[in-house]
């Protein structure tokens, strides 16, 4: 199990006292548990309670609640079975003895209050956010998760990083981590504690063993931590569910790809975004916030900083007053100093980081620009132009061209240009477009200079990890065009956690031929998305009203009612509602608005402010918008709407297009990976810690697919392996139990099997797989590691004798070379005071002298020699000494050279790219035209054949006109006699009128006599009824005196 020397793994265990010792251990009070009968009862409020069976009634149970003491009768099939006590808390839902909606949710309570967030359901992970921070993400805890088997430690989202990495290395296949749930549910933050294991875990040696010589210095890992802050600051924001939901995923998502070399170090990362929520810049509702971005800018700068930036207050700002302003327990200040700080350890260079906030404040000062309408005019005005030029000192613009191209733009009609005058909303609606499109350009900069960054090499690594983090589902009480395609997303993810872990695992059973029965679990959503997005879908039908000018949101809506109205997933509302229609997704009914629908899928832009932005003065202005350029060859003819102009239909790609092609892309790359889904799961809408919602919960559960994957898990054979390869990894659990010799993989596979002694429901072999169930290869996997260890163990003994044999010979002749040293010592010691040696000493040296001069000569002479040589040597030494300076000087500049070319010629090629898509589009519209042309053709040729036919026709006709003529002249003859009989119609008809206009007052004066006849009758009615009370009052009186007189009469 895990290393208990790391403190912060107490966080992630569970003690067994937790789980009810004595009753585990003791048989009397299991047994005693177990005549309690307890059982899951239905609860209103906590999804379910604990209830003991008093009674059986047939197919009904009466039930005793354990809290409350109240007895129920309820159907069997209501009440769930409780596992036993040992089960409290287990780390892996799938050895649930009694697997229900119940029980999984009460472990997952249990665990929750017990601040174990992690849970693992069967091969996926589930994580419920605790809303507090928890010290479970520390570097000691990645040392103990790395290199560990799933099963000897605690879930958490480490050892499902660690399995993806280790899967990779070994099986040389792409993986995939995929974090989904609804929003706030803490999919972010697990996607940033991925990326910290990955960069300690793959960066750590690299760090440690980098050469002076090595490009990245270690950097990488770190600016691949640094970032997630950016990308947070300006693409996430405060939602109604989350403080920080990741906006720039609103649409899709982030798709972070780091990649590996062969040796498992990562080689580089790549971040793809989809489509940012631009909206977002304009407004927000009275619970949420812009981008963050903004926020800390405001906050975060000095005096001269807020001066040089032309800043003011965060309520000056007309796009940030209309929501949230203050996050609890947030300092923006100090955020933005940390996001600033992240930019530079990114390597961006000051001036580009001066040029990014001057646009992020040139954003805010775009809605303080306040437009009149003339009177008597359709002219819109500026009466005060301050903003105006903040902006264009902000963005390097003149000020005439600037105001001009949104009051009075340039347009073309027919062959001509002219001067279109703008009214109020018109100029609004073109200045917040251009403010949403300034935002998301510079975004994507950010986005591509972070690549730039952390991809250095552009080369592709030989394996890569995807880290996929998208918005979580979204029901608001109204949802527009954002949330549809965010709902859209995730319904395409969660078709794919479908597909993998239940369609394709069984369709994989049956095509090795394994005895499977499948099962349907009810889970497709293919058709949802059938309804979004197939032809005639929802999205079909947006971008089929943006090609109509007079298109509405509400002929939108009809158009969805014709087409849509008997769909199984689509409702249409009541009268009342809000909504105009409403969509059932797989996390429930989501009510949709319709409006600002096609403005928002068309997003159209002023062009004349565009080619203003393309000749700012700032270089950073042009190089956002220097792609802008390429739409310019789309756009040769426009249609008039009521926001200006829009381009001709069929040349134009829409928001949602653009969408369905990058999801495709995506769900492409997911598909050619080996996903791992970590499930996350929001406890409560309050964002308290320690607080968790049953019922919420439980949705999510089931929406999610939770029990499907835990069944599935249980009863089919989740580990898979090739025949050869689980020879190759487990013969050495079986030595001689094949032959040598060739052998057939499946025969070799039955044998190692049966010498395994596996029993048989644990593994089926198919037709080049062996299948085994959860938990078996592990255990064969841990089986070979003992293996190994015995025979590294016997190895290392062998080698230890080796070399203690090695080292016992070298000391042996140590040894008797002492003791030849030592002899030699005695005899020298004996003979140093013998005469005969001293005089041997002496004399030998004098007979050497005579050749002493000859010798000394010759050397001299070989020393001038050497001089000579030296000297020359060191000549040459120099200059090769200045040419190698020279050469390194060269070589400097060339590295240089070829670094500037090389991201010049990346730059080119990606400029290729959009050319040769551009030049793809282009062909494909000319032969569009060519096809338009050629039906033109046939077209004119029909038409001049019935323009024959016409002219034929147009005899006929005029022959058939003389005769109708001749038979005019004769109807005038009667018209004559007709006219003198209507007028002695018309005197009939005017006597008549007299003696109707006579009647009539007759019967007025008639109705008004009846009137006042009525209020006559009525006045007397309720006299009537005052008499008739004043009368019944009387006769109480008369009958109350009677009375007394009787009474007095008695007396």
């Amino acid at each position: 199990m895990a290393d208990s020397a790391t403190p912060e793994i107490s966080y992630l265990q569970i003690s067994f006292v937790q789980v009810q010792k004595g009753i585990v251990a003791d048989p009397a009070l299991q047994a005693e548990w177990s005549k309690k009968r307890l059982v899951w009862v239905p609860h209103e409020t906590e999804g379910f309670v604990a209830g003991s069976v008093k009674e059986d009634r047939g197919d009904d149970v009466v039930v005793e609640i354990v809290e409350t003491g109240k007895r129920l009768t309820l159907s069997k099939d209501d009440v769930q079975k409780m596992n036993p006590p040992k089960f409290d808390k287990v780390e892996d839902m799938a050895e649930l003895t009694c697997l229900n909606e119940a029980s999984v949710l009460h472990n997952l309570r249990e665990r929750y209050f017990s601040s174990l967030i992690y849970t693992y359901s069967g091969l996926f992970c589930v994580v419920v956010n605790p809303y507090k921070k928890l010290p479970i993400y520390s570097e000691s805890l990645i040392e103990a998760f790395k290199g560990k088997k799933r099963h000897e430690m605690p879930p958490h989202i480490f050892a499902i990083t660690d399995t993806a990495y280790r899967s990779m290395l070994q099986e040389r296949e792409d993986q995939s981590i995929l974090c989904t749930g609804e929003s706030g549910a803490g999919k972010t933050e697990n996607t940033k504690k991925v990326i910290q294991y990955l960069a300690y875990v793959a960066g750590a040696t690299r760090q440690q063993n980098k050469s002076p010589a090595s490009p990245l210095k270690g950097e990488l890992e770190h600016q691949l931590l640094q970032a997630n802050p950016i990308l947070e600051a300006f693409g996430n924001s405060k939602t109604v569910k989350n403080d920080n939901s990741s906006r720039f995923v609103s649409f899709l998502g982030k798709f972070i790809r780091i990649n590996f070399d062969m040796s498992g170090y990562i080689s580089g990362a790549n971040i793809e975004f989809y489509l940012l929520e631009k909206s977002r810049t304009l407004r927000q509702a009275a619970d949420e916030r812009s981008f963050h971005i903004f926020y800390q800018f405001l906050r975060g700068t000095s005096g001269a900083e807020k001066s040089n930036f032309l800043l003011e207050d965060v309520d000056k700002y007309r796009y940030l007053n209309n929501g949230y302003i203050c996050l609890p327990n947030v300092d923006d200040a100090a955020e933005f100093h940390n996001t600033v700080r992240s930019m530079k350890i990114m390597g961006f260079q000051d001036e580009e980081i001066t040029s990014v906030l001057r646009l992020v404040s040139a954003v805010l000062l775009f809605g303080n620009m306040e437009f009149f309408q003339e009177k008597k005019s359709d002219q819109a005005i500026l009466n005060d132009d301050r903003v105006a030029q903040k902006l264009c000192h902000l963005l390097g613009l003149p000020l005439v061209d600037f105001t001009r191209a949104f009051l009075k733009p340039r347009i073309k009609v027919g062959r001509e240009y002219v001067h279109k005058a703008q009214n109020k909303e018109q100029a609004e609606f073109a200045v917040e477009a251009i403010s949403k499109a300034c935002y998301e350009k510079m975004f994507r900069w950010l986005v591509a200079r972070l690549n730039k960054s952390l991809d250095r090499t552009r080369r592709q690594g030989a394996s890569f990890i995807g880290i996929l983090d998208i918005a979580g589902f979204e029901i608001f009480e109204l949802n527009s065009f954002e949330q549809l395609c965010i709902n859209y997303t995730n319904e395409k993810l969660q078709q794919l956690f479908n597909n993998t872990m239940f369609v394709l695992e069984q369709e994989e059973y049956q095509r090795e031929g394994i005895d499977w029965k499948f099962i349907d679990f009810g889970l497709d959503l293919q058709p949802t998305i059938d309804l979004i997005e197939k032809p005639m879908g929802i999205l079909a039908l947006l971008d089929e009203q943006c090609l109509f000018p007079k298109a509405t949101d509400k002929s939108l809506v009809e158009k969805l009612f014709v087409n849509h109205a008997k769909h199984p997933k689509f409702v249409i509302p009541e009268m009342r509602a809000k909504s105009d229609f409403a969509v059932i997704h797989y996390a429930g009914r989501v009510d949709y608005s319709a409006d600002q629908w096609l403005m928002k899928n068309m997003d159209p832009l002023n062009e004349n402010v565009v080619a203003v932005f393309q000749n700012s003065s700032d270089p950073f202005v042009v190089s956002i918008w220097k792609d802008a350029e390429f739409a310019a060859i789309c756009t040769s003819e426009y249609n008039e709407t009521a926001f200006g102009t829009r381009t001709k239909k069929g040349m134009f790609r829409t928001v949602s297009q653009l969408h369905k092609e990058q999801l495709t892309r995506l769900m492409t790359t997911l598909r050619n990976t080996n996903p791992h889904f970590v499930r996350c799961i929001i406890p409560n809408h309050e964002k308290k810690a320690g607080k968790i919602s049953s019922l919420l919960v439980l949705e999510q559960l089931r929406c999610n697919g939770v029990l499907e994957g835990i069944r599935i898990c249980r009863q089919g054979f989740p580990n898979r392996i090739p025949f050869q390869e689980f020879r190759h990894r487990y013969e050495i659990l079986t030595p001689g139990a094949i032959p040598k010799g060739f052998m057939d993989g499946k025969e070799a596979v039955k044998k190692m099997i049966e010498t395994l002694e596996l029993e048989s429901n644990l593994y089926r072999i198919g037709q080049s797989k062996i299948f085994f169930r959860a938990g078996v290869l592990a255990h064969l996997e841990e089986e070979r590691d003992y293996k190994l260890t015995d025979l590294i163990v016997s190895f290392q003994s062998q080698c230890r004798a080796f070399l203690a044999r090695r080292l016992y010979q070298k000391r042996v002749q140590q040894s008797n070379a002492i003791r030849v040293l030592q002899r030699n010592g005695l005899a020298w010691l004996k003979l140093r005071n013998w005469q005969w040696w001293r005089l041997f000493t002496k004399v030998k040296p004098l007979l050497q002298v005579t050749n002493q001069e000859a010798a000394i000569a010759l050397k001299e002479e070989e020393l001038k020699v050497i001089k000579d040589k030296l000297s020359k040597r060191e000549v040459e030494y120099t200059e090769v000494v200045k040419r190698m300076n020279q050469l390194n000087e060269e070589r400097s500049l060339l590295v240089e050279q070829l670094q500037q070319e090389s991201e010049e010629r990346a730059e080119a090629d990606e400029i290729k790219e959009r050319l040769s898509s551009r030049k793809v589009e282009l062909e494909e519209m000319l032969t569009e035209m060519n096809a338009k042309l050629d039906e033109s053709e046939e077209q004119m040729e029909k038409m001049s054949e019935e323009k024959k036919k016409l002219q034929e026709t147009v005899r006929d006709l005029e022959e058939q006109l003389e005769e109708e003529e001749q038979a005019r002249q004769k109807l005038m003859l009667d018209k004559v006699s007709v006219d003198q009989r209507w007028k002695k119609l018309e005197e009939k008809h005017a006597e008549l009128v007299d003696s109707f206009s006579k009647l009539h007052k007759e019967k007025k004066s008639i109705e008004e006599r009846a009137v006042e006849l009525s209020n006559q009758l009525v006045e007397e009615e309720e006299k009537a009824k005052q008499v008739g009370k004043q009368r019944s009052r009387a006769e109480g009186q008369l009958h109350a005196l009677e009375q007394e007189l009787q009474k007095e009469k008695q007396v």
